[in-house]
């Protein structure tokens, strides 16, 4: 293995939210974290869905918020890596020093409390409020989403169908990213290099002058892999553009396109171990979209446009390529119907193609059990929420209902409710009931043998209650009891996908976090699961997180992260494994505009699998800088 030591050298369209269901109704696109520290300390949390700051115990649902500087400290540029297992009850698969890959081999499988599907599609990713999925799987691409653009990530664990609709059966992972809040233009080079030929660099730029704002992000990362011809290489673009035409009316516009191409020659040795067979995948996607927000004193909303579309380049043995498209619009209002009320009234409506021209080396043949001809479904959703404080804000009640439909499933009616209750000072106690729910995707319906074009929605009811408490500005802590129960989910059968299969998960979460002195905070978070499922990949029974950050000295930052895993299981041929991975950043800031730092990962050189055959990197690190100007 090649070690640190002998490699460290230096529109088209547009898309707005999901509702803010603000005054405790709901996490949104445009949510804004007020505290600056690497760990919040619970109770100080504020998130937001447009102009009305909304306190996290104020929320019925189980939500947790990563800052931008906890993103950083962790060294990793990949979102997904940055906060797998830093969130209770969040595990996210892997399988090389970076890039996760799609299709045969690939990882970036999320699941949240043991839900989220192979691939992915019952937790949904969104960037500021959009839904990010590819049309044939309906799931996201893993290596699409870095960590340089984000101001911060709301994590909402369990169903938010209520919300968001379809995919968000088991939770949402929403990425809100940074604005350009300083006047003048203002630049930041980051780029660093290390273990397995590994190079990572971004250029952000942000410009402020008047009514005007943007944010441009170029990324550029590539890496040798963990063997030979493990490669993978990626580029990225994001653009934010902003114009206020006065303190109520905000027009937001942005896109971003990104490329990967990775070659992956370990899949083929799992069936064939003297294959010398190299998977190859190009991928593209892009999205676009168009925001129009309003801020009056006891209303505000948005209406948003979005556009997405993807092209997909497959050489394992299916030379499977596909495209996809997405068009959306998405609109709320938030109004203050009365005294301690606040509602939010929002339409959701989507269509979605996808087709398989190519597959195998033969044009699509209509009929054919590897293509498939452009299909389409179209979506369209009202949805209304409301909460009221009672005795002074000591109860707040929260409900909520989605009216689902569809042209290839009918209707569904999907409810939430739940309260938050402080009973005394530091004290929350907090409960919620909802119903989620997944659309099967394209695959499921058209795509290969097993495919039936009459399946219906998987659905999943949720039940869990929160205490909190917060003792002072150095300790609090919150501890979630969850009971999930699923049905009607899509299992194949005799050959034939059908919906047949059902699940209880239920488990513990716990969230601690202290601030014993100002140059230094402590996170701890743990998780437990229990689920009926046997053979559950990507879902470790136990899993831990302990951060800290110390700013040593006036120019010099230590985070230090231990994460742990306990009863992961892989494939019946691997032991389930157990792990500690021990993870280091120091920084040191050179001067105001520049600072230096190196990340060492899995310092104990811990041994240990996420994929079948795809053995984690042991010790590993990298070296760069951070440039301001």
């Amino acid at each position: 293995m090649r070690k640190c030591s002998n490699k460290l050298r230096l529109l088209s369209g547009a898309i707005a939210l999901f509702a803010s269901l603000f005054a405790a109704t709901q996490v949104s696109a445009e949510s804004v974290v007020v505290d600056t520290t690497r760990v919040y300390p619970i109770g100080e949390v504020v998130v937001t869905g447009s102009n009305n700051p909304t306190g996290r115990n104020l929320l019925p649902y189980t939500v947790s918020t990563i800052s931008s500087s906890q993103l950083e400290a962790t060294g990793h540029t990949q979102l997904l890596s940055a906060i797998s297992v830093q969130v209770p009850s969040l595990f996210i698969s892997e399988r090389n020093i970076f890039g996760f890959g799609v299709s045969s081999g690939g990882s970036g499988g999320i699941k949240i409390r043991g839900v989220g599907g192979s691939p992915t599609n019952a937790v949904l990713m969104m960037v500021d409020g959009q839904p990010q999925y590819a049309g044939i799987y309906s799931h996201h691409v893993a290596d699409f989403y870095e960590t340089e653009y984000v101001d911060h990530v709301e994590v909402l664990r369990g169903p938010a169908s209520v919300l968001y609709g379809s995919n968000a059966m088991g939770g949402v992972i929403n990425v809100i990213t940074k604005n350009a809040d300083k006047d003048g233009v203002h630049t930041t080079l980051t780029s660093q290099y290390g273990s397995y030929n590994t190079w990572q660099s971004s250029l952000t730029n942000t410009v402020r002058y008047g009514k005007f704002s943007s944010l441009v992000s170029l990324g550029y990362d590539r890496t040798d892999g963990l063997v030979d011809n493990f490669d993978f290489k990626q580029g990225s673009l994001y653009a934010k553009l902003g114009y206020d035409f006065s303190d109520a009316w905000k027009l937001r516009a942005d896109y971003s396109l990104m490329n990967f191409i990775g070659n992956d020659p370990i899949y083929a040795t799992l069936s064939d171990p003297t294959s010398t067979d190299i998977y190859h995948q190009n991928i593209t996607r892009g999205e676009a979209s168009l925001t129009l927000n309003n801020y009056y004193a006891n209303t505000n909303g948005s209406l948003r446009v979005y556009y997405s579309y993807g092209n997909h380049y497959i050489d394992d043995p299916t030379h499977f390529h596909s495209v996809d498209d997405r068009f959306g619009i998405l609109a709320y209002q938030n109004f203050r119907p009365w005294t301690g009320a606040a509602a939010t009234v929002g339409f959701d409506f989507d269509t979605y193609t996808g087709k398989v021209p190519i597959s195998g080396g033969t044009a699509h043949t209509e009929g054919s059990m590897t293509t498939i001809s452009r299909k389409s479904t179209t979506e369209y959703s009202p949805y209304v929420t409301l909460s009221q404080e009672l005795l002074d804000g000591v109860l707040i009640l929260n409900a909520g209902l989605r009216m689902a439909n569809s042209d290839h499933f009918g209707t569904q009616w999907i409810p939430q409710g739940g309260f938050a209750l402080h009973p005394a000072e530091g004290w929350l106690v907090k409960a919620s009931v909802a119903k989620g729910y997944r659309n099967p995707s394209f695959r499921e319906m058209y795509l290969y043998r097993p495919a039936n074009p009459d399946l219906d929605p998987e659905r999943m009811m949720n039940y869990e209650i929160t205490l909190g408490k917060t003792f002072s500005r150095y300790f609090g802590i919150d501890v979630t009891g969850y009971y999930s129960k699923g049905s009607n989910l899509i299992q194949t059968v005799d050959m034939k996908n059908v919906n047949t299969g059902s699940f209880i998960n239920k488990g513990i979460e716990v969230t601690a976090n202290s601030r014993p002195t100002d140059n230094l905070t402590l996170q701890a978070t743990y998780s437990y699961l229990y689920t009926s499922l046997d053979n559950l990949t990507a879902a470790p029974k136990n899993q831990y997180f302990l951060g800290v950050s110390w700013q040593a000295l006036p120019k010099f930052r230590v985070d230090a992260e231990l994460r742990g895993v306990g009863g992961l299981y892989v494939a019946d041929t691997v032991d389930n494994q157990n792990y500690a991975l021990l993870n280091v950043k120091l920084t040191y800031n050179v001067i105001r505009a520049l600072e230096l730092f190196a990340s060492l990962d899995n310092i104990t050189d811990t041994d240990y699998v996420i994929n079948r055959g795809y053995e984690m990197p042991g010790f590993n690190c990298m070296g760069g800088f951070k440039l301001h100007f």
